[in-house]
């Protein structure tokens, strides 16, 4: 159900040779894990440690950071901030890469884990942007019972002085099927249309 906003903004999909169940780390007090590089996990940091921060754990996950680094480069190399692209769209990006996604049965649309953001070079920056976007906050701060279930993050940035945007952000926030226990007839019509959402 419903608890306040969402944010929601990009998916990616990428080959990446690593099993999804062997690169969880539960350890979040340096973010190694979380972000490949400085701004991906203080971007990270500021996620998790939110005081709207509604999940009780977010787990960084090393196969979502490396995807979302990819899909970083690949819209810094492209000049574009986009949920598609190259790789895919973003729930199969991950699908792609091996990780194995929940998305509930019945539920449309192509993206239900990704957030991307241009154009800003602090991670404080994009973080109140996300805020600011109703379904981005649903999605990042696990403001609906759906997006709380996902624990697993990973966080990716990429510079190009050369592009439009120059400063480009990515986000995975997701579920593994095996992490999930959910009654399949939890969801209503409400609830389907929020999960369902176009991300913007």
């Amino acid at each position: 159900m419903l608890k306040s906003g969402l944010g929601i903004f990009l998916t990616a999909s990428l080959s990446v040779s690593l099993h999804a169940s062997e690169v969880k780390q539960d350890n979040n007090d340096n973010y190694e894990e979380c972000g490949l590089n400085e701004q991906a996990r203080e971007l990270a940091k500021l996620v998790v440690q939110d005081q709207d921060q509604l999940r009780s754990e977010l787990h960084c996950h090393n196969l979502l950071t490396k995807i979302a680094q990819a899909k970083a480069e690949e819209m810094a190399n492209s000049g574009k901030v986009t949920h598609y692209g190259e790789g895919g769209t973003p729930d199969q990006r991950l699908i792609d890469a091996g990780y194995s996604l929940y998305v509930p049965t019945g539920a449309v649309g192509l993206n239900h884990v990704e957030a991307v953001q241009g154009g800003y070079s602090r991670a404080s920056e994009v973080l109140d942007n996300f805020k600011n976007s109703y379904h981005h906050r649903v999605h990042l701060f696990g403001e609906h019972d759906f997006f709380l279930q996902q624990n697993d993050i990973g966080v990716g940035y990429a510079y190009n002085w050369n592009s439009p945007h120059v400063d480009y952000w990515v986000v995975y926030i997701a579920a593994e099927k095996e992490e999930v226990q959910v009654d399949p007839e939890a969801y209503d019509e409400d609830d389907m249309n929020t999960i369902s959402k176009p991300m913007k």
